[in-house]
């Protein structure tokens, strides 16, 4: 069996639509060479990038969850679009590392769950070189943590994947030092829960 390889592709301050053509054109070429039976255990590529402020409507986004008219968006420094991932309403913006792994598990192990909890795996580790305790929620999918003092779970990274052939793509948004005031014209990730906030690192 061929030894994968996976790309690592840092492009710092990213526009949103740019990295989607560019996760949709990764993809496309990996499905492509599944279809002709070529190898693809080289093809596979992780995009790390940072977005301007910027909502992203998931399938099951409601809009009841936004609190603000989308005509007014613009007049707090937020754009926004619709995608083809799972999940409600995510932001993104300056601060916050969004990764984007483009992958045929195929390479590696066509389990859906597997692949998240992999995914959830790296964050809660590297919360850890921090000092910090973090967890995954299968009820509220996202990395949380415990605010013991106050009794809040807060949610430091969101989750939203979508695959197709056992190909990856959308991913994670890890929140690291990026403004939580966005967060108010929103219901985050569609959670509405009186104890559950999120935070950065």
């Amino acid at each position: 069996m061929a030894k994968v390889l996976t790309t690592y592709l840092d492009k710092g301050n990213f526009p949103y639509q740019e990295a989607l053509v560019l996760q949709q054109s990764i993809r496309q070429d990996i499905v492509e060479r599944k279809m002709q039976k070529i190898d693809t255990s080289k093809s596979n590529v992780l995009i790390l990038c940072e977005h301007d402020p910027i909502l992203t409507f998931g399938s099951s986004a409601k809009e009841s969850a936004l609190l603000i008219p989308r005509d007014k968006l613009s007049d707090v420094g937020l754009s926004y679009t619709n995608i083809k991932r799972g999940g409600s309403i995510t932001f993104h913006g300056t601060g916050q590392i969004v990764g984007y792994p483009v992958l045929d598990l195929e390479n590696f192990k066509t389990d859906v769950r597997w692949y998240i909890r992999s995914l959830a795996e790296v964050i809660i580790h590297t919360l850890k070189e921090y000092g910090i305790d973090g967890y995954y929620d299968v009820d509220f999918p996202g990395i949380w943590i415990n605010d013991y003092t106050t009794g809040v779970k807060k949610k430091i990274c969101a989750f939203g994947v979508h695959l197709s052939r056992w190909v990856t793509n959308h991913g994670f948004a890890f929140n690291i030092n990026n403004s939580l005031d966005y967060y108010q014209y929103f219901v985050p990730c569609g959670i509405n829960e009186p104890n559950r906030t999120v935070t950065t690192l």
